[in-house]
């Protein structure tokens, strides 16, 4: 497949989708997802966000972590913004609401589970600090 061609939009909306609510998109919703984006982002991404997007296309196993990363150095990037238009998307839908509804967790459940969230939002920030220049490269 080529990730840089014109199947670029639905592959980017199954990578997200995938990340996001670890799951493929309702059929529609890619296609809403490239509607949403040529609509709500009508200038030309940046140099430094076109390689972004291009290294997430290739290399899906990086969104989380240059996720995370981009909240730090590039808050406004295109790839937070087209996450943030898939989220906005998946919890329309009704296989994607309820990963955005909250869930009822026993307080001893929360107090195990909250070191290691902490612990796996340290890595993945730790790696897309080292990935993020590396995937900005044009």
């Amino acid at each position: 497949m080529d990730v840089d061609g014109p199947d670029a939009m639905a592959h980017e909306a199954r990578i997200f989708a995938r990340y996001l609510v670890r799951a493929a998109p309702p059929s529609d919703v890619a296609d809403r997802y490239a509607r949403a984006v040529a609509h709500l982002l009508p200038s030309p991404d940046a140099e430094r966000d076109r390689a972004l997007l291009a290294f997430v296309r290739r290399h899906p196993w990086s969104v989380g972590a240059l996720d995370a990363a981009t909240a730090l150095v590039a808050p406004q990037s295109r790839l937070r913004q087209r996450l943030l238009i898939m989220a906005a998307l998946l919890e329309t839908t009704p296989e994607g609401a309820a990963e955005f509804l909250p869930r009822e967790a026993g307080l001893g459940r929360l107090v195990l589970a909250l070191p290691a969230i902490g612990l796996a939002a340290v890595g993945r920030v730790v790696l897309g600090l080292v990935l993020f220049p590396l995937a900005t490269r044009a």
